[in-house]
Parts: C-alpha cells; sequence; structure tokens
C-alpha cells in the first residue's frame, strides 16, 4: 500500500479479515472458494499467501484489495468497513491506498512504459508535469530509467513486471 493518502490510524490493523466466505455460483455447481477466514495484518508487517492452485489465494487477495465482495464476512482496511462501502467508494479506496500487480500484468500494449506508470496519477488529478516527474522517478527506482520510452513488446517479462510494480506504486 503505498504513500497514497494521509497517515492512517494506528488504533486499528492495516487489514482485518472476520469469517470471510466466497462462493461462485457455476450453473449448479456452488464453490467455495474461501471459507470462514479471519486475517490480521499489522503495518509494517510482511505476510506470504501460500497454497496449492485453486486454494482461495487470489480470491483472498481480491477480498483484501476491494475488487470483490465477500459472500459473507467483514474485510476492514485501516478499520473501515470496506463490505459496507458503495463501488465508487471502493473504487476511490483502490485509486488512493492500494496497488495490485496482477499475475497477467495488463500493461496497454501501445503505450510506453512512463505512460503507463502515469495512467493512475492521471485519474488522480496529479498535475502532467508532476505525473511525468514521478512516473520518471517511480522507473528510476525499479531500475528502468534506460527503459521509460519502450512498449511491453520491447521489455522481457521481468522489466514488464517492473513497469506494473511501478505503476502499482504511483
Amino acid at each position: 500500500m503505498g504513500e497514497k493518502s494521509e497517515a492512517p490510524s494506528e488504533d486499528f490493523p492495516l487489514v482485518k479479515l472476520v469469517d470471510v466466505h466466497k462462493i461462485y455460483k457455476l450453473g449448479k455447481v456452488e464453490v467455495h472458494a474461501l471459507r470462514g477466514v479471519d486475517l490480521e495484518v499489522e503495518r509494517g508487517e510482511f505476510v506470504a499467501i501460500v497454497g496449492p492452485s485453486g486454494s482461495g489465494k487470489s480470491t483472498l487477495l481480491n477480498m483484501i484489495g476491494a475488487m470483490d465482495r465477500p459472500t459473507k464476512g467483514k474485510v476492514y482496511i485501516e478499520g473501515q468497513d470496506i463490505t459496507a462501502m458503495s463501488d465508487k467508494e471502493r473504487a476511490r479506496l483502490r485509486l488512493e491506498k492500494i496497488g495490485f500487480v496482477f499475475q497477467q500484468y495488463h500493461l496497454i500494449p501501445w503505450l510506453p512504459a512512463i505512460k503507463s506508470v502515469e495512467i493512475p496519477l492521471m485519474i488522480a488529478g496529479v498535475p502532467p508535469s508532476e505525473r511525468r516527474k514521478k512516473a520518471e522517478a517511480l522507473l528510476h527506482e525499479v531500475g528502468l530509467g534506460d527503459r521509460m520510452w519502450h512498449k511491453p513488446s520491447e521489455l522481457s517479462g521481468g522489466e514488464q513486471q517492473r513497469v506494473a510494480i511501478a505503476r502499482a506504486l504511483a
């Protein structure tokens, strides 16, 4: 979660899940992706989510990242119940506080790296000159200062991943 807004309240865990369930319906079949997950993550804590394919890791991250809603249970970010938020409020939360690096990096094929990193800054209303400086700094930080004008097809998989990381930090 980057430096996207004011300092959070120290009274709450950064992330808290209470009895989170997620059921997907595939025709007549119900898939229980999450069953009663309880989790707390404190500020500064590093957490690894591991498990076999299909065990619910991505579903769990989608809950924490406000990309999906639980079938049952509560998800809190900095003490805010995000399960009670409207779609618009959840989109604002993602813009201001959450950065995702997807398994597939979702880079726009015709945009150079610098433009990809500028997208969340543009959506957040950052002025163009400040946006460019921040995007350049982030690309330098991930070791791509000399590749910022390259399109995804001109970058290795690892370089594309670093563009996605810079974009998530923007």
